[in-house]
């Protein structure tokens, strides 16, 4: 019966273990957006990109392109939709075209809304 329990109890730990690593790789994906979104939408805004600035542009590109995720993972483990929201604005901004109406501004909005609540969540989560 003891080692049904120690063995239960391992399996437990493990399982928390995996969870509380995947919130970080969630965490620092996030953070990543929050830095490379607003600068990926100016850089969507502009007529003509200098060499350094296509190369920021197409690096980002590949970062969004290249992770891939399922956007059910930040409602599971942060009950928020933030890689929905994510995926949506990166997407969005991906195929402004200079000069044309877009969303991007709107979503970016968005974006920076729940981000800015999920890291009040996570200080109140590092206090306690």
């Amino acid at each position: 019966m003891e080692n049904r329990l120690t063995k239960n109890r391992f399996i437990q730990t493990s399982a928390i273990q995996q969870i509380n690593e995947a919130t970080i790789v969630l965490r620092h994906f996030i953070e990543l957006s929050a830095k490379l979104l607003p600068f990926f939408n100016e850089l969507s805004k502009k007529d003509i990109l200098l060499p350094q600035e296509k190369n920021d542009r197409d690096k980002i590109i590949e970062v969004y392109r290249n992770y891939g995720f399922d956007t059910s993972t930040s409602e599971i483990l942060m009950e928020s939709d933030i890689l929905e929201t994510i995926q949506q604005t990166f997407k969005s901004i991906e195929k402004r075209a200079y000069g044309k109406e877009s969303d991007s501004d709107k979503l970016m909005t968005i974006f920076q809304n729940k981000h800015r609540q999920l890291v009040l969540n996570w200080k109140q989560t590092d206090i306690n």
